[in-house]
């Protein structure tokens, strides 16, 4: 399913924190889509969903080995899309 194709941000947001499966990033989603449909959620739009993957999943050593946190995220955005 393209994510392109939902009418509204919360919809993407709750699509996409539906394919978070396993451990740790399958209880993140759930608190987040409880916060969603409560309409109690810090983010509003896709991209800052995103951003907030990327703060609490990144590789904290990711810095050290590539130089930079922006190496990082571009990295982490290329494995994640």
């Amino acid at each position: 399913m393209q994510i392109d194709t939902f009418v509204d941000e919360r919809m993407k947001i709750l699509y996409a924190l539906s394919i978070m499966h396993r451990g740790m990033a399958q209880i993140w989603a759930a608190n987040k889509t409880n916060a969603v449909l409560a309409n109690r959620s810090t983010f509003n739009t896709l991209e800052e969903l995103l951003a907030a993957i990327e703060r609490t999943f990144r590789d904290p050593k990711c810095k050290r080995i590539l130089g930079s946190v922006s190496d990082c995220s571009s990295m982490s955005q290329s494995n994640i899309l």
